[in-house]
């Protein structure tokens, strides 16, 4: 299998586990001494890796009514996969959040050995915009 595939696999599985919470199912897409690097800080090991990618979800994602990805063709570049990426929140009246990046997943046979993922300067800006107008819909209905 191409690491394009795996890849693919991987992003596969992890909508499956924000709809149900089974962090099991991509932990084999990322090798024991495994990095994530975010905006929001880095993580070290498969585990650390899966307890970032689980807070993320936990304190951001569905703590929205919806979520709606959208993920370009993804490019390989040697041992890494590249793909840029868009997603759209609502949260009751407040207005849609549109976010966008672009996410390197960095592969050492074939797991993931470095997932870095970068907002865009527009999509940081309309985060921090929105958090500050509307981040009050996120402690709790």
């Amino acid at each position: 299998m191409s690491i394009l595939d795996r890849y693919q696999a991987y992003a596969d599985a992890f909508e499956e586990t924000y709809l149900d919470d089974d962090w099991s199912r991509i932990a084999p897409y990322f090798s024991e001494n495994a990095v994530c690097e975010s905006g929001v800080g880095d993580a070290r090991g498969k585990r650390a890796v899966l307890a970032m990618l689980k807070a993320g979800l936990d304190g951001f994602d569905r703590l929205m009514d919806s979520r709606v990805p959208d993920f370009a063709t993804p490019t390989v570049d040697g041992d890494t996969v590249r793909v840029s990426w868009s997603v759209t929140y609502t949260k009751g009246r407040a207005p849609d959040l549109a976010l966008s990046g672009v996410e390197f997943a960095t592969f050492e046979g074939d797991q993931i050995a470095l997932l870095h993922d970068d907002l865009s300067p527009e999509a940081e800006k309309a985060m921090s915009e929105w958090l500050a107008a509307h981040g009050a819909l996120l402690q709790g209905d």
